[in-house]
């Protein structure tokens, strides 16, 4: 076999192949004699079909399958021996037909990672939030925290609904031309917030705990948050199924005991904070992060093959269909040409951004230890409640343990160009930053699962 590779570009290789006539008629017995297995033509017993019968019969498609074979084994032998890092099959271009007596050539385009030699990485300017809890923030932390340790309790003592209550119902009827059938429905008279109209928790006060089909007639506000029924009017039959009372407890320090996060209100309302503060810090640090990678694919835009785009576009497809509450789609059949042209550049920044931090880690000879593994997998088994042993277990046996080893480098390599970037502190930032990649090597296939270890989702 003949192999010639020329240059096309930095992200793709033409290879031009020519294989001796002797290897082809192997293959095509080798081929003739497997299909001779199992055929069954009018005239001659089950495996007893001659040779040129089948030519005749199945020759188009036997020379079909035999040149795609030629075709990988030739691309896999040349990847291997030209060091080639190919990230997709190779794109057949021009291949003459299988002729009896002649070589079978052909040409194809294959195409590869690239050499990719990032530039001006260290001293990267960014904006980082300053750390700034609210006391609103821990209020409404404190309330939230009061809602939870609130209990319901049957009514007693009265026959008619109150301000707090929790009224479940049974509604029918029509707002403007829409039709309403809730057959359980719950209000909280307390919570003007999750009002489902305005002015039902008024309408729902003060009646009597049995009410049954009572009419209720609301007109809808011009303003409303639904355009779909602003300015409509409501005329609804409800009918009470069970209405509760909130125990809500006092804030004081036995309220604070009973959550089991402080001795004390004021040592509720610290731990709170401090929570707050933490949960904030790493919003901020990956805002940090999210910076630097944007930064850094700015300075370094690199060419990337445009099979690596696609995948990144639809995985980010997957993702925000995932996002969205939606199953994973085979095919991506919803994905039009025009949305996937629009996603087409952030796939590319994000490649881009896999393969640069990738090079940066090679470079600044950035690893992963064993105990950081080890960290990884145990933070995520205590969140999940389960073992940290079965969840290694589970991560090797599914070839997802790389993908977790290749995203906590990534991850290492952000935080290193975040050490030595030029950081500016503000209250807000100006500029979003780049998402951070999923996991996943930019080269992986799709059986290779390039999301993130932990995502949900079916494989």
């Amino acid at each position: 076999m003949q192999v010639r590779i020329e240059d096309v570009s930095p992200v793709e290789k033409k290879m031009f192949v020519e294989i001796p006539w002797e290897t082809v008629s192997i293959k095509l017995g080798e081929a003739y004699k497997d299909l001779g297995k199992g055929v069954a033509l009018k005239g001659f017993r089950k495996g007893k079909v001659p040779r040129p019968v089948l030519e005749q019969v199945y020759g188009q498609r036997v020379n079909a399958e035999v040149a795609y074979q030629l075709v990988r084994e030739s691309f896999f032998h040349a990847s291997e021996e030209h060091k080639l890092a190919a990230v997709a099959e190779p794109r057949v271009e021009e291949a003459d037909p299988i002729k009896k007596g002649q070589p079978f050539k052909f040409s194809a385009i294959i195409e590869i990672r690239g050499e990719v030699v990032p530039q001006d990485y260290k001293g990267l300017s960014i904006e980082r939030r300053k750390l700034d809890v609210k006391d609103e923030a821990v209020d409404e932390s404190l309330s939230q925290l009061r809602r939870e340790h609130t209990e319901l309790r049957p009514i007693e003592g009265r026959d008619v609904t109150a301000p707090g209550d929790i009224v479940g119902l049974s509604v029918t009827g029509t707002i403007g031309e829409h039709q309403i059938n809730q057959p359980q429905f719950a209000v909280d008279l307390d919570d003007p917030e999750r009002e489902p109209l305005p002015g039902m928790r008024d309408a729902l006060l003060g009646i009597p705990i049995d009410t049954k089909d009572k009419e209720i007639e609301i007109t809808v506000p011009d303003d409303h948050k639904d355009e779909s029924i602003r300015g409509r009017k409501a005329k609804l039959s409800v009918t009470v199924l069970e209405a509760r009372s909130k125990d809500v407890p006092v804030l004081d320090d036995e309220f604070a005991k009973d959550t089991g996060k402080a001795e004390t209100l004021d040592g509720l309302k610290a731990a709170l904070r401090k929570e707050l503060e933490d949960k904030e810090r790493d919003v901020i640090d990956r805002e940090a992060r999210e910076g630097v990678l944007r930064e850094l694919i700015k300075k370094n835009q690199i060419p990337v093959a445009s099979s690596l785009v696609e995948r990144a576009v639809e995985m980010q497809y997957q993702r925000l269909r995932q996002m969205l509450g939606m199953k994973p789609e085979k095919g991506n059949a919803s994905l039009s040409d025009d949305l996937r042209e629009k996603m087409r550049p952030a796939g590319a920044d994000e490649v881009r951004g896999q393969l640069l931090l990738e090079a940066i880690a090679d470079k600044e000879n950035i690893t992963v230890a064993d105990a950081e593994i080890t960290a990884h997998i145990e933070t995520t088994a205590k969140a999940r409640n389960t073992p940290a042993a079965k969840l290694r277990a589970e991560w090797q046996r599914d070839g997802r343990l790389d993908n977790v080893v290749y995203s906590l480098r990534q991850d290492k390599v952000l935080k290193f160009l975040v050490a030595g970037a030029q950081i500016t502190e503000v209250e807000k930032l100006t500029q979003a930053g780049t998402p951070l990649p999923e996991g996943g090597s930019p080269n992986a296939g799709p059986e290779e699962h390039v999301h993130g270890p932990d995502c949900d989702h079916d494989h």
